[in-house]
């Protein structure tokens, strides 16, 4: 070792408190670490199953977990489909294929805010599949439904045990956008390429894969259309009593969808963060008028331009979700995927004006049409200060915020999942490898 190399090391050692070696050891560790690096592997490993002839026949469907910290849309749609299933007479078993605190008493207590859901529990099975060690009895009749990219894989390898050559795959988003370009990009952009039967949610999810010749149904030459189909998540209504009947006080509030967190960087905190407070420094909001209320995360108060503060709510319950909405003047509802996103279309059925953004297929006009409401402004700062600006001079025309609370959507889970989609989900779920097809 050089003088050189020999007073680096005299240094580092001095500086840090802990040998170089070691401390290259433990930054190799912290780039290299196993668990890491098999997380691709270990998050799609197969369930391990025991195939019996006499088994009932079940319909599996494949979930993350059951967590009511985090019973988005998302999670119940998928309950609303086990449903929906059980009372089109199938025997349902939920499995989960996270990590997931099993806890049957506490989900029972849960899932009663959910209007549809209260008894589900009693009417499903649950399995808790973290551990791939837990064996599962199926049928060779068993059907399987994938709601998440990891579990694509899983029902890929789980229906090589039975006989169906297809699972159907529940796909709420195009997944690979919650990801930076990479690894877990690649992973989920290719479980759309395993067979299956697609049912998106929402038609300008649909229209994304099939325009872009995305996955199995939509390969080059691919033409049948009864191998996929859309639906809309049903959202909160008010039909009982359309708001907004008047004003709602001489203070003003805006409800603005913060989600700093980088596993939600499609909800665009920068950019919609950014743009309020320009919008604040232009003299849009009164500052003696307007107040800024942030939902969706945990994260304490946030300091806005001018001395104003994001004062952040947390997540609330169903019902008090549902009240709360109806105290907003303006919403700030940024997603920068395809999909327009629920809690737009819900701020705007509670009777406020919305600034939303445009994303590929999602168009301004496209997010017009489902409500007057909406506004889908560029997904840049200044394009979401502009349509703010506007909202902001339409908010005290009460009719048209009447009008456009008229959201044109599902409201309720019997027009989501309607009698022609569940009697397609029942053919797919009847296939067999003998037809590969409905």
């Amino acid at each position: 070792m050089s003088l050189v190399q020999k007073a680096i090391v005299k240094v580092a050692n001095s500086r840090f408190g802990v040998p170089l070696k070691e401390m290259v050891r433990k930054v190799r560790e912290s780039y290299y670490n196993a668990e890491v690096l098999r997380r691709p592997v270990t998050k799609t490993a197969p369930l391990k199953v025991t195939v019996h002839n006499d088994a009932p026949r079940r319909v599996n469907l494949l979930i993350p977990e059951i967590n009511f910290a985090r019973f988005y849309g998302g999670y119940i749609a998928k309950f609303h489909l086990a449903r929906k299933l059980v009372e089109a007479g199938y025997q349902v078993r939920v499995i989960t294929v996270d990590q997931c605190n099993e806890d049957l008493v506490t989900w029972r207590r849960e899932i009663e805010a959910y209007d549809g859901l209260e008894n589900i529990f009693e009417k499903i099975e649950v399995a808790c599949c973290y551990d791939r060690s837990r064996k599962l009895i199926v049928s060779p009749r068993d059907r399987v439904i994938a709601t998440t990219w990891w579990t694509a894989y899983i029902a890929d390898r789980l229906i090589q045990s039975l006989d169906c050559d297809r699972f159907i795959y529940l796909i709420q988003e195009y997944e690979p956008y919650t990801f930076p370009m990479g690894s877990y990009f690649a992973l989920a952009h290719n479980s759309y390429d395993l067979p299956h039967y697609a049912l998106y949610s929402t038609e300008l999810l649909q229209e994304l894969f099939v325009s872009s010749k995305f996955g199995f149904n939509h390969q080059e030459g691919t033409s049948d259309n009864q191998t996929f189909e859309y639906f809309e998540n049903a959202i909160i209504s008010y039909v009982e009593n359309p708001p907004p009947v008047e004003p709602r006080s001489s203070v003003r509030k805006l409800l603005f969808y913060a989600r700093p967190e980088a596993h939600a960087a499609r909800n665009m905190f920068e950019v919609g963060y950014l743009a309020l407070c320009r919008a604040i420094d232009a003299g849009v909001f009164d500052n003696e008028s307007w107040e800024f209320h942030g939902i969706g995360s945990a994260h304490g108060d946030i300091p806005l331009s001018g001395g104003r503060v994001l004062k952040m709510l947390g997540k609330f319950g169903l019902l008090e979700y549902k009240q709360r909405l109806l105290e907003y003047d303006l919403g700030l509802a940024l997603m920068y995927t395809p999909h327009p996103s629920l809690l737009p279309l819900e701020m705007a059925s509670a009777g406020m004006l919305v600034v939303t953004n445009t994303c590929q297929n999602k168009t301004r006009e496209k997010m017009s049409q489902i409500s007057a409401n909406l506004r889908a402004a560029e997904p840049t700062i200044e394009g979401v200060v502009a349509e703010l600006a506007s909202a902001r001079s339409d908010v005290d025309d009460m009719t048209r915020r009447r009008t456009g609370a008229a959201v044109n959507w599902a409201s309720n889970w019997g027009q989501a999942l309607d009698t022609r989609r569940m009697s397609l989900i029942r053919n797919w779920l009847e296939s067999d490898t003998s037809s590969g097809s409905a």
